[in-house]
């Protein structure tokens, strides 16, 4: 069922420097969940920065309704797979996986980077599905989640076992509690970026680690597909970033000796996801065939292949810094 209609306001000027933007995309549509509308990428008109962002944009009462066949609302995956789909897909992301020595890198990347950290409290901001807490907890870490979805925050406690506080991050009480907070694409979806990693900078204790990843705007991947790029994710993805826009938002936060830097791990799953070739749903949804997937194969040799060479391309950001 398509939800209503989403209510817009306009974004005109960059967020992080004020300048105009100049249209990068127009006349997006959802093809991944099939939100309603049409939508237009801007992009800063200073070259120094380079922020990406949604304009018009929905409004904060209206955000909900871009999310109604989210993968929280009991999707199993960000898009639907034919049955043969599923099977040529685990056998080719393992066979590249093995063929590209990824293994030591994707163990980096499950964990959030935290692997030579020793383990505390962590706190995830939009745990989602909770999958990862779960990861971090057998990893020896003591974790808790936050989620502003109802549906999410139920199904993490009651199959995970995982304490979530359900409500916006400015609702927790609990200052200088955690160790580590991590956000795993969220600061994309919010209109207040600065906001956000303010609040998580109060969670944190002192020389606590702030980590996320978002995706990349100057990524190989935007380069080849363009305004089919996964990435996009229209009108749920409301700033996209670069590894500098991201160093200058954690400065804007007060956070210390922020690093940034590119991970091309995800390829695989953005090159089958970024063309309109998939199929979709009767709900509007995206439903990956063989095709899409034998495309994310080849489009993730390319990635690393770039990525040699181009150590910005990498389809993901990663963010560290410290309070």
């Amino acid at each position: 069922m398509q939800p209503d209609r989403i209510g817009t306001e306009t974004s005109s000027a960059c967020y992080m420097c004020s300048k105009e933007g100049e249209i990068l995309y127009r006349n997006l549509v959802d093809r991944v969940f099939g939100a309603p509308g049409e939508w237009t990428f801007k992009k800063c008109t200073d070259a120094d920065c380079g922020l990406v962002w949604l304009d018009p944009r929905p409004k904060i009462n209206e955000i909900g309704k871009a999310y109604q066949n989210y993968y929280t609302h009991g999707h199993t995956n960000h898009a639907q797979q034919t049955r043969l789909a599923k099977t040529v897909r685990s056998f080719l992301h393992a066979l590249s996986i093995s063929l590209l020595g990824l293994r030591s890198k994707r163990r980096r990347y499950k964990c959030m980077y935290l692997n030579k950290i020793t383990p505390g409290r962590l706190l995830e901001v939009g745990c989602g599905n909770g999958k990862r807490l779960a990861r971090m907890r057998d990893l020896g870490w003591d974790v808790t989640g936050q989620e502003i979805d109802p549906m999410a925050s139920e199904y993490v406690r009651e199959e995970k076992g995982i304490p979530v506080h359900l409500g916006p991050l400015e609702t927790m009480d609990t200052p200088g509690e955690f160790d580590v907070v991590i956000l795993s694409h969220v600061i994309e979806h919010v209109h207040d970026p600065v906001a956000l990693l303010r609040m998580c900078h109060r969670l944190l204790k002192k020389n606590g680690l702030l980590v996320l990843l978002t995706p990349n705007v100057l990524s190989y991947g935007h380069r080849r597909f363009g305004a089919d790029w996964r990435g996009l994710e229209s009108p749920r993805h409301i700033h996209l970033f670069t590894c500098k826009t991201l160093v200058r938002l954690a400065q804007k936060s007060g956070f210390s000796n922020p690093n940034s830097w590119t991970t091309p791990i995800g390829a695989y799953g953005i090159g089958q996801s970024s063309l309109p070739s998939a199929k979709t749903t009767k709900s509007g949804c995206q439903c990956i065939t063989t095709r899409d997937v034998l495309r994310g194969f080849w489009f993730q040799f390319a990635a690393h292949l770039v990525f040699q060479f181009d150590k910005n391309s990498g389809e993901e950001c990663v963010l560290m810094a410290t309070k």
